[in-house]
């Protein structure tokens, strides 16, 4: 049964949507170094476009759009997005096409998966949707999948470090001590790793794919003559190693030939026929079909079935074997043979879609009989299928896309973060001393230091140059006992912290601001007052040692020469040194102008000269000539000397 509405609307705005998986949102419209990733995007997203005519090169077939995403603003390749009109304040809802949402909702489609599916079908109503019910927890066959890490039941191809984040971070699969993922897994080779459950669940999850490109995972894998033509396999294989070959030096087929004539033999897409060989071996082609290979010569296998091994040659040399097995001695002979099995192992089966040959959930044994280890293969297959269907003109034509719904499905799912897990130090010390020196998985340390520490330099390095340290560097101590977290922030978000409990034991000394407040001592942090005229030096030193016994006290006179004792005198100084700290002060006796000590005729006769212009004062004699201390020197601070002198009034220190 196949229900279409027909709807008019007028329409207002554009978006654009992103039809790939991981597509760049670069800042610049151009793939070179001139552009950064601000990040990947995926099937679905939307954006508000800016501007669709940026010319096209730069790395993109076709024009870059200038687009907002968030708050940000870059570009992406209109080649994996596409401009899609919208009406403004109108969202497409179930209500609204209440027909087709019940027919939907009747034949058994959850109403997670309604609303996308009514897009499509607004856009293609030719289109028709069909559930295929699988009586499995989704939950449980995510499990079911990961715990086929040793099998290789679901891995992920990363030539780069881009795709960290989508890996497996269990022991068995990644070294957070070393930043080293594992790629040591059956059928998988050097780039191949075991995805995380989280990523299992995102690609498993149908409803990621409801675009019109990744549809095409659903599509039945059935021949169907009205739209898989030989035109339409030449576009698909233009450009590629099939292009303006031969399969067959005999017959003189062409590749396009020996697709359509495997379709056909084996009712099976010829599309998806050469999708799956793009997608196995790459469109330059591998030594797998070329013909050359030692002890293999003249034999093919174009679907790399088969084809596993630690190692390249070893996948090689497996596939070529069972080409030697099967006859395939002919490219021809490889394309039909390599369709028979799929055909005959799979589609026969129930498997009769991408989606399904990656996730075997036809049942009786789940995951057990899947073609493909990579769990993104259906997502992109599909598009070069899609692609190939537009260059046509066929995207409209009737297609009946299998669409499994699970039990107990989550509401939906996500990819995690894109970047790399690792937030460990491969070092860290403490003023110069090493807490470690290679990675531990210990994140608690104990330090203990003297009391009269201070302050600690912290130094760490990481394991991946990528993450962030934050805590490092000069940090003051206060009280007996200080944690100081240090703390590592991987690229993907993931925050591990490592505690340096630090203790300071002993006695703790005074400092020397602290001294000279409890001995009533008057300062200005330079200069140092209040003693009483007559005052010997060594009696100041003497009361500074007995309020801290580990402070080191010496005192020079006014030219610099050590004075042990004697009374204390204008320009005298006085140094103070601590285990944390060491200051000197000048001391000041007020009315002691000349430094002697005393105050006498000659101070004031000092102070005469200054105002008559006779001998002008040094900055230091004006600060002890101000005997009134109001700041300024004057007739007045020569009455404050006399009468202090005359003992009618003492100078107040």
């Amino acid at each position: 049964m196949m229900i279409s509405i027909f709807s008019m609307h007028t329409y207002a705005s554009e978006i654009v949507v992103i039809t790939g998986d991981e597509v760049r949102f670069r800042t610049q419209p151009n793939t070179g170094s001139g552009s950064g990733t601000i990040t990947y995007l995926y099937s679905g997203t939307e954006m508000i476009l800016l501007d669709k005519n940026i010319s096209s090169g730069n790395g993109c077939g076709k024009n870059w759009y200038k687009v907002k995403y968030g708050s940000n603003e870059g570009y992406v390749c209109s080649e994996w997005a596409e401009i899609r009109v919208i009406q403004d304040e109108e969202i497409l809802k179930p209500e609204d096409y209440k027909e087709y949402s019940e027919y939907l909702k009747k034949v058994g489609f959850p109403d997670s998966y309604i609303p996308k599916l009514l897009e499509l079908h607004v856009k293609y109503p030719n289109w028709q949707f069909k559930v295929m019910n699988v009586d499995y927890d989704f939950s449980k066959l995510v499990k079911m999948e990961y715990d086929g890490y040793s099998k290789g039941w679901s891995l992920l191809e990363d030539t780069g470090s881009y795709y960290d984040g989508y890996k497996s971070f269990d022991s068995w699969s990644y070294n957070y001590l070393t930043n080293v993922f594992s790629n040591n897994f059956t059928g998988g080779g050097k780039y191949w790793y075991a995805a995380s459950e989280k990523t299992i669940a995102y690609y498993l999850d149908p409803r990621n794919f409801f675009n019109e490109r990744q549809m095409f995972m659903f599509e039945s894998l059935s021949y169907n003559k009205s739209y898989h033509t030989k035109e339409g396999i030449e576009l698909m294989i233009k450009g590629t190693f099939m292009d303006g070959k031969y399969s067959d030096e005999d017959s003189k087929k062409s590749y396009a030939d020996a697709f359509i004539d495997a379709g056909i033999k084996y009712n099976i897409s010829p599309y998806v026929l050469v999708s799956r060989v793009i997608q196995e071996i790459g469109a330059k082609g591998s030594t797998i079909v070329s013909g050359t290979v030692s002890g293999y010569e003249g034999y093919y296998n174009f679907y790399n079935i088969k084809a596993y091994g630690d190692s390249s040659s070893e996948t090689i040399e497996n596939g070529l074997k069972y080409a030697v097995e099967q006859g395939w001695n002919s490219p021809y002979k490889a394309i039909l043979g390599g369709a028979s099995f799929l055909g005959n192992d799979y589609v026969s089966v129930g498997q009769d879609n991408l989606y399904l040959q990656k996730w075997d959930v036809v049942g009786p044994n789940y995951a057990n009989h899947q073609y493909m280890q990579n769990i993104q293969a259906p997502s992109t297959e599909s598009i070069k299928t899609y692609n190939g269907y537009r260059d046509m003109g066929l995207v409209n034509s009737a297609f009946v896309f299998t669409i499994p719904v699970y039990k107990n499905m989550p509401d939906k799912t996500e990819l995690p973060n894109i970047g790399n897990p690792n937030n460990y130090l491969s070092s860290l010390a403490v003023n110069g001393d090493y807490l470690f020196e290679s990675a531990t998985t210990k994140t608690d340390f104990s330090l203990n230091l003297d009391a009269s520490t201070t302050s600690v330099d912290i130094s760490a390095t990481k394991v991946f140059s990528g993450a962030v340290i934050s805590g490092t560097g000069s940090v003051s101590l206060k009280g007996e006992k200080q944690t100081i977290p240090i703390v590592v922030t991987a690229k993907n978000g993931d925050v591990r912290t490592y505690n340096i409990n630090i203790t300071r034991t002993g006695e703790v000394a005074l400092s020397v601001s602290e001294i000279l407040r409890l001995l009533e001592i008057k300062n200005d942090g330079n200069y140092m007052y209040g003693f009483e005229v007559g005052t010997d030096i060594s009696a100041i030193k003497k009361n500074i040692i007995n309020k801290e016994a580990k402070a080191e006290v010496s005192s020079f006179d006014k030219n610099g020469k050590s004075k042990a004792s004697g009374i204390v005198a204008s320009g005298d100084k006085i140094k103070i040194k601590t285990n944390s700290e060491e200051k000197e002060y000048t001391i000041i006796i007020y009315g002691d102008v000349n430094g002697d000590g005393k105050i006498a005729a000659s101070d004031y006769v000092y102070i005469k000269n200054h105002i008559m212009d006779v001998k002008k004062l040094t900055s230091f004699e004006l600060v002890c000539a101000d005997a009134n201390k109001d700041g300024k020197l004057a007739a007045s601070d020569y009455v404050t000397i006399k009468n202090h002198i005359m003992d009618i009034k003492k100078i107040v220190q």
